[in-house]
């Protein structure tokens, strides 16, 4: 099945990141434009998807996965570090999940005066049935493509991210001119 951008039925699914560029504009903007509307339609509707089923918002499950992989929990500076956000994001939503029972804060063993958040057994039961809801839908949203064209998509996202990370680390004066 191959899909264009004509096929979209309505004129409204067409206002997006993407509609900043004109045919005639440089190939690299709109390839970043169209990453970007891609991103936001499958965060939007994924964050949808949580409210409507799960009562979740997005940053509280994206912060519930990141406790569920550190089962012994993790330091706010950590958290707020890994999902790119303050600490005061992180110290909210960690109230709010913390009055609803499921995560809670424990002393650090490595530091006397640190805190540790980490999910109850009631917050990982409600995070691994969400999870489970969530890898279906993204499934869905990728479904259109066949798994030969998903690896050459992530290897070649993969080239991108890890050219992007050194130039953080090196920022060049010019980028050479394609």
């Amino acid at each position: 099945m191959n899909f264009e951008r004509g096929d979209l039925g309505s004129s409204a699914a067409l206002d997006d990141f993407e509609t900043r560029a004109a045919l005639t504009d440089h190939q690299d903007l709109r390839l970043w434009l169209r990453m970007m509307a891609i991103h936001k339609l499958i965060n939007n509707e994924a964050r949808r998807r949580l409210r409507e089923s799960f009562r979740m918002s997005l940053s509280r499950f994206d912060l519930m996965a990141q406790l569920d992989a550190h089962k012994n929990g993790l330091r706010m500076g950590e958290v707020s570090n890994r999902l790119m956000v303050t600490t005061g994001n992180i110290t909210g939503l960690t109230d709010e999940l913390e009055a609803d029972g499921l995560v809670e804060r424990v002393a650090d063993p490595r530091s006397r005066r640190a805190l540790l958040v980490r999910l109850t057994p009631k917050g990982r039961k409600v995070f691994r049935g969400a999870a489970k809801a969530n890898e279906r839908w993204i499934a869905e949203f990728f479904s259109v493509l066949s798994a030969k064209d998903k690896k050459i998509m992530f290897d070649l996202f993969g080239t991108q991210k890890a050219f992007i990370l050194t130039r953080m680390q090196r920022p060049a004066r010019t980028l050479p001119a394609k």
